[in-house]
Order: structure tokens, then sequence, then C-alpha cells
């Protein structure tokens, strides 16, 4: 038994050994397995190294080129706008009505003002072509297809023309063209003027009669206790005024009250109190310049042709009725329902009916720098004057205000005691723009 337990131990101990050796063999092989496995990732890592440098190197390039094609577009842009900003700074060329011409990089610029002129002149004389030379350069200019040639070099531009008219009369600068031409009128068997459109919109016309309805209030929201106050106003019909030689006035006569006020250092005031918020919202569709202190509002007029014909000529205080509390001037309010008396011939005393129609016009009109009148001042016929301080370059003087304004309140010398509408004196003909003429009833 001895013998027996000595030989298996000795085989025990063999076999150890024999698994010794294999383990050592395994583990060699695993080391062998785990170096190359090392050497393996090392080259990966290598070859991961080099992608992301190759991917890195791209992504650079790829923003690079972004960023120079957005600094590019940024720069495009930033001297578009600074073209932009010089045309707008340009001093105005024929009340506001240019030709351009398109450069070699596709913007417009407009012509100078001589050429601008001539352009004009030879259009409206009906010529088809015409040469002109400009800055000692001869070129011929074709108004069919619109373009001038540069007679030496045979190189031709477009050109084209801007009316520069309101942007709610929806005329384009190609159907302006006709505009320069002598007024056609009459041209429909109705004796139809273009320059009195009838609207036939039925959110304008719907816009119209809210404008009529919610300028009823005063500026501080109460009710008028009025005849017209206590009325709902219907709008029958409605015409826009696109009456270009009357606009171009107009837009003179602003200029000029600008370049006075600039002149001789006056800040309007804020016209106060405000018109109400229905007159205010819809000046601001039709971009009248509210901070400038013009102004939308109503003018009452007994008769249709006497509208039409304030549409065609303008409105002129020469032929204004005499007395009026505020002076010999053309008369406009804030209320429809104190232009509802002006409205027809009965107007003081009754409603507008489908008998008597009503009609008012909606008047821009250029307030300026005004004066609150403290009371009756019927001997008027231009606005008072008012001292301006001296500067270090001129001394003290006067300068003439540039409307009347009777504020509600103050007395007036009627039977009432005091003024109960706000109205809007102006003395020039040229200080109002009309808009649109309504025609209504009332319920």
């Amino acid at each position: 038994m001895a013998a027996m337990s000595e030989k298996s131990k000795d085989a025990e101990i063999e076999r150890l050994k024999s698994a010794a050796a294999t383990s050592e063999k395994n583990k060699d092989a695993e080391i062998k397995r785990l170096k190359i496995a090392a050497a393996m990732s090392d080259a990966e890592i290598k070859g991961l190294k080099a992608k992301l440098e190759s991917e890195k190197q791209n992504c650079w390039w790829k923003m690079s080129s972004q960023q120079n094609s957005r600094s590019a577009e940024i720069e495009q842009m930033m001297n578009e706008m600074c073209s932009m900003v010089r045309r707008l700074h340009l001093p105005p060329q024929v009340d506001g009505e240019t030709w351009q011409y398109q450069t070699n990089s596709g913007e417009w610029a407009e012509f100078q003002d001589k050429a601008n002129k001539e352009l004009m002149l030879k259009f409206q004389e009906g010529q088809q072509t015409c040469e002109m030379t400009i800055d000692g350069i001869a070129y011929d200019y074709d108004f069919q297809v619109m373009n001038q040639t540069n007679k030496r070099t045979k190189k031709a531009r477009s050109i084209r023309f801007c009316s520069n008219l309101p942007h709610h009369w929806g005329i384009t600068d190609a159907d302006s063209l006709k505009m320069l031409l002598p007024v056609n009128q009459g041209n429909g068997q109705d004796g139809s003027d273009d320059r009195i459109c009838f609207v036939t919109d039925p959110a304008v016309m719907s816009t119209l009669e809210d404008l009529l309805n919610g300028s009823k209030r005063r500026h501080d929201g109460t009710g008028c206790d009025c005849l017209h106050g206590r009325s709902t106003f219907r709008l029958v019909e409605a015409y826009q005024v696109k009456n270009r030689e009357l606009w171009r006035r107009y837009q003179r006569h602003v200029r000029s009250i600008l370049d006075k006020h600039k002149q001789h250092g006056i800040k309007p005031r804020v016209i106060d109190p405000p018109v109400g918020e229905a007159l205010t919202r819809f000046a601001t569709d039709i971009q009248v310049d509210l901070v400038g202190n013009e102004l939308l509002l109503f003018h009452g007029t007994r008769e249709f042709d006497l509208a039409k014909t304030i549409a065609k000529e303008g409105f002129d205080n020469r032929i204004a009725r005499s007395g009026g509390l505020y002076g010999s001037g053309t008369y406009f309010a804030a209320q429809t329902c104190k232009s509802a008396q002006y409205a027809t011939n009965k107007g003081m005393q009754e409603k507008a009916s489908t008998q008597l129609m009503g009609t008012m016009l909606v008047a821009r009109v250029a307030i300026g720098d005004p004066h609150y009148a403290s009371g009756p001042c019927k001997n008027l016929t231009r606005p008072p004057t008012k001292n301006v301080s001296a500067s270090a370059s001129n001394s003290a003087h006067e300068i003439r205000y540039d409307s009347i304004i009777a504020k509600p309140g103050i007395p007036n010398g009627q039977s009432n005691g005091v003024q109960a509408h706000m109205e809007f004196v102006t003395f020039a003909p040229e200080q109002a723009y009309p808009e649109y003429i309504l025609r209504f009833i009332e319920e």
C-alpha cells in the first residue's frame, strides 16, 4: 500500500509538472497574443489618429469655406445696405419721380437731376426714342424696350421709371408712366375720371365704414350727444383719389414746412389731444407721417360734385365760406359727427338719408407747427406768428405757424359757450390731400 501510494504520489507530481508546463506554454501563448493585440491596437490607434486628423482638416476647410462665404454674404449685404442708405439720403428728384439705370453690379442708380428732368420731358412729349449727352458721353434711349445705349461703345443698360407713389394706390411703376401723360378726362362713356377710382373691394369698404363709426367719440373716449353723434353710419359707396398732380403738390408743401422748421430750429409739439384710435390706425396703414404732425382727418361737403372737384383740383380756402370761427381757411375734424354737419345742405338739422345722401372726404393734412386758438379769431386769413428765440447766428424774429387747432372746451362765442369738437384749420390749398370720398347714410 505504501509502495502504491508512493507511485501515485510520483504520478501526481508528473501530472502536475506536465500541467505546469502546459500552463506555462499557454501563458506564453497568451502573452504573445496580448503583445500582438497590443501592437494591433497601436496601429489602429495610429490609423484612427490619422483619420481624425484628416477629418479635422476637412472640417476646418469646410468651416473656413463657409466662414469666407458667410463673410462675403455679409459684406455684400452691408454694401447693399450702404447703397440703399445713400439712395435714401439723396435729394428728391422731380418731386419724388426718378429715372434710373442698372449698374454693372445689377443695382439701380438714379440719373442726376438735369438728366432726370430731360428724360421726363422727352417721355411726356411722346417721344419713343431720344438722344442725350451726359458728362460728355452720348447715349441713345428707347422708351419702348427701356434701355440706354452708349453711342460709341454700343454697351446697353436697362433703364426704369420709379414713381414713388403711395403704396396703397396699388399702381405699378409701369402703369404710373401713363400718368405722366396729360390726363384723359372723361375717357369713359359715363364721364369717369381715372383720378377718382370707384372702390369695389368689400374689405376696403368695410374698413372705411368702421372708420366712420369708430371716429364718433371724442379724444377722451366719451360719446357725443350731437345729432350725428347718435347715428350709425352706413357706407353706400366710396372713391379713392389717385391724383398724381395733387400728390406732388402736397409733397412739395410738406417739404417746405420741414425745411422751414429745420432752418429756424422749430420742433413742433405732438398734437394735443391726440386724434382717435380709429383714425390713427388707418393713418398708420396708409403710411401717414404721424410723428411729423401729419394727420388723417374728415371734411364734410354738401355736394358730391364739389367733392369730385376737390379730388381733381384740391382743397381751396380761397373759396371757403367766410365767417368761420377760426378764420377763412379749410376746416377739418377728427370726429365724423362734426364733419357730418356739413355733409349735406341740411346737415345741421337732418341726418343723411337715401333721399339726402351725405358726402365726406378723408384727407391727409400737414398740420406742422399748429397755433392752439384760445377763442374765436374770425378775421384770420392765415395762421398767426410766434417769436423764435435768438440763436448764435440769428436775432429773435417771428415765424408763422402752419395751422390752427381749436381744442374742445375753449370759449367759442356761441350760444353753447364752448368748443364741442376738435377742429383743424389750414390756409394753403396744397396743405391737404384728399384720400377718399365717402357717400353715406345714417341710421
